[in-house]
Formats: structure tokens, C-alpha cells, sequence
């Protein structure tokens, strides 16, 4: 099993999520609104009410997936969030020890 954490940007999270539909054996996903900064630490942020806001605003996607769809999961995110300028984003593929359904008590891949 998979953890996929995506750091993308707002603008491009409804095409992502119509895209991910489409991947068979993807269960669900998880989008939260994240701040902060990658390798450019936020400089380009303009200074509100005398305070430098030194994060950018982007989207936080959490997927867990059996393995053999985990990098048809990753590049479907690449493929609709590229453009091949700054502030993209980054994908992080983790291993997943376990998983367990509480209601149900299924565990590992059953459990996603």
C-alpha cells in the first residue's frame, strides 16, 4: 500500500479531482488548504499589514492506494497540475504499513 501527498496549487484542484475519478481502483482522497514554502521560502510574497506573510497558499492531497495503481495516481496528478513554471508542486509516494477500516475491522488493502 501507498500514502501519495501532493502539494498543488488551488487553481488546479478541480481538474485534478475530475481526473482522479477516472483511475480504477482509487477509493477516495483527502484535500486540505495548506500554507508554506518551497525552495523560493516564500519570497515573492507581497507584505500585508506591516507583516511579511512568507507562505504561499496551496492544496494538500492525501491518497491512499493499493500499489499497483500508485503511479497511475501520480502521474494523473503530474499530468494536470504541470506547467513547467515555479510553485507546480511537489508529490510524495510513502510506503503504508497497515490500514484498518474501524467500522468494519477490514485491514490492509481491503481496508482502502
Amino acid at each position: 500500500m501507498k500514502q501519495i501527498i501532493a502539494f498543488i496549487n488551488q487553481a488546479v484542484l478541480k481538474q485534478v479531482t475530475e481526473a482522479l475519478r477516472h483511475v480504477n481502483g482509487l477509493t477516495g482522497m483527502s484535500a486540505a488548504e495548506n500554507n508554506g514554502f518551497g525552495r523560493g521560502k516564500g519570497a515573492n510574497r507581497k507584505k500585508i499589514d506591516s507583516q511579511i506573510n512568507c507562505f504561499n497558499r496551496n492544496v494538500r492531497v492525501e491518497i491512499m492506494v493499493t500499489d499497483a495503481v500508485a503511479w497511475e495516481v501520480v502521474d494523473t496528478i503530474r499530468q494536470h497540475v504541470w506547467t513547467g513554471e515555479k510553485g507546480d508542486g511537489k508529490i510524495y509516494v510513502l510506503d503504508v504499513v497497515e490500514a484498518v477500516r474501524i467500522r468494519t475491522n477490514e485491514r490492509g488493502e481491503a481496508a482502502i
